[in-house]
């Protein structure tokens, strides 16, 4: 196995997919940067609860980037929202890197060598798993430094231990959903094979499921269906987390989420398994 996953890491090494996503890392941080030129910062899926409609309905959702009460003194929970904000369009990256780098060998028929050598194609589909999540958990996990960096430069914050430590924890449950997202793409990859199609698909998923939950966020626990499929959608959760809304039990809705994507991985096995090489 682990040769396997040294086959697939030198792949990657020597692919354009490991440029490109080094590129849309770096654009994205300059996203971010651009994020906070706007006086009062930058709002998107932004919406406010209003009690008087829904007493269960508390606070807001959506993604604030550099939106301070007070700029010259931010609390660390809106430097944190701040920071969090670029979930809005990493999930972009990631749908990119998984059509490019995991079709690829399927796309050219160079899925065939390994299997003529006798390796199955449940442990080559495990280490495309594995190589995807680590690459881009790592450019994950220090594009979140940087931004979080980058912010308490620039309005002039120091953190402590205690609140460093509870934006990791944050960051760990972005990467969770992130990571179930990542099998999503995947198991829609296995099943359409086309690239565009699968892009499309993907982008009207997501962005359709933000559309719909921010608009119908006053009276989401009473729309059994349509919160079910809300809830399938990774900017769901990064939208409750982008306004730090865990006593809201989002914590407990990750981890299913989060199993349901590790439900999804003996599916894509079985369906990867039963395909036929061309």
């Amino acid at each position: 196995m682990m040769n396997q996953i040294r086959a697939e890491f030198l792949k990657l090494k020597y692919s354009n997919v490991l440029k490109i996503v080094l590129g849309l890392f770096g654009l994205g941080f300059l996203l971010y940067v651009v994020f906070g030129i706007s006086d009062g910062g930058t709002q998107v899926f932004v919406s406010e609860g209003d009690e008087e409609i829904n007493p269960m309905i508390h606070g807001m959702i959506g993604f604030l980037a550099f939106t301070f009460d007070n700029a010259a003194f931010p609390h660390f929970n809106e430097i944190m929202e701040s920071a969090m904000s670029c979930n809005v369009f990493l999930w972009v990256f990631m749908l990119i890197f998984v059509v490019y780098f995991f079709n690829y060998d399927y796309h050219v028929g160079t899925i065939k060598l390994p299997v003529a050598y006798g390796i199955s194609r449940s442990r080559i589909f495990a280490a495309k798993v594995i190589v995807i999540i680590t690459y881009f958990g790592v450019l994950y996990m220090l594009f979140s430094v940087i931004t979080l960096l980058y912010t308490c430069i620039k309005v002039n914050y120091f953190p402590n231990v205690r609140e460093v430590l509870l934006y990791f924890e944050y960051t760990m449950l972005n990467y969770m959903v992130m990571m179930t997202f990542t099998m999503i793409c995947i198991l829609t990859s296995i099943c359409l094979k086309n690239a565009g199609i699968i892009a499309t698909i993907m982008c009207l998923f997501t962005l359709v499921g933000a559309i719909i939950y921010t608009g119908i966020w006053q009276q989401f626990h009473s729309l059994s269906l349509l919160q079910y499929i809300v809830r399938l959608t990774p900017l769901y959760y990064w939208m409750n987390m982008g306004t730090l809304r865990l006593e809201y039990g989002i914590i407990r809705e990750v981890i299913i989420y989060f199993c349901f994507g590790i439900i999804l991985l003996p599916i894509s096995v079985v369906l990867i398994n039963k395909q036929e090489l061309k």
